[in-house]
Parts: C-alpha cells; structure tokens; sequence
C-alpha cells in the first residue's frame, strides 16, 4: 500500500515537471518566434533602404545636399543664417545642469551647495 502511495507521488511530480518544462519550452519557442518575426521586418526594411538609395533620384539629391551640386542651368540660393552657439546644425542645443554650474561664479555655487 505503501508503495502504490510513493508510486503514485513520484508520477504526479514527474508529471508536473513534465509540464512545466513543456511550458517553458514552449514560451521560448513563442519568444523566438516573435524575435524571427522582428528580424525578418528588419531585414525587409533594410532591404528597401539598400534598393532606395540605389536610386537615381537619393544619388542626385545626396549630392546636391552634400557635395553642392547643381543641375546646368540652375541657380542656387545660400541664405545665411545667424550664428547661435546654442543652436548646432538646426536643432537647439540643451543645457544640462552642468553646464550650467559651470557658468556660475564660485560664491553662487557655494550658495547652491549649502542651500541645496
């Protein structure tokens, strides 16, 4: 009787093992899945930026923009902006909170350090 009771607990524990591994297999397998899914997009937009920039039309335009090229017969217009030292290459620079420590003079931030 007592072995029936021992053999009986040993196949409920295996199992629960059982299932458990299967469940933990099987949400990696789902995890991999959607990770595969992710890459291939992935590649599917690297694929069209590859085939886009083999395009006529992203070489010239590259070139106009980063060479200065000009078409014959076209006339290009230079507008000159104001200098800002805050603002580099059109996007407005932040200041940290270092920066602008740094620019304090020494009794302000003795003031800062006791004050908080």
């Amino acid at each position: 009787m007592v072995g029936v009771g021992a053999l009986y607990i040993y196949m409920v524990v295996a199992t629960g093992e059982a299932l458990w591994q299967n469940y933990r297999v099987n949400s990696d397998i789902a995890k991999l899945r959607a990770e595969i899914i992710e890459l291939q997009d992935k590649g599917v937009q690297l694929r069209n930026l590859i085939a886009y920039r083999g395009t006529e039309s992203f070489k010239e335009r590259e070139a106009r923009r980063k060479l200065g090229y000009k078409k014959p017969g076209e006339q290009v217009l230079a507008i000159p902006q104001p200098y800002s030292p805050d603002v580099e290459s059109g996007q407005a620079k932040e200041t940290t909170e270092e920066e602008t420590r740094a620019k304090l003079n020494n009794f302000q931030k003795w003031i800062d350090y006791i004050f908080g």
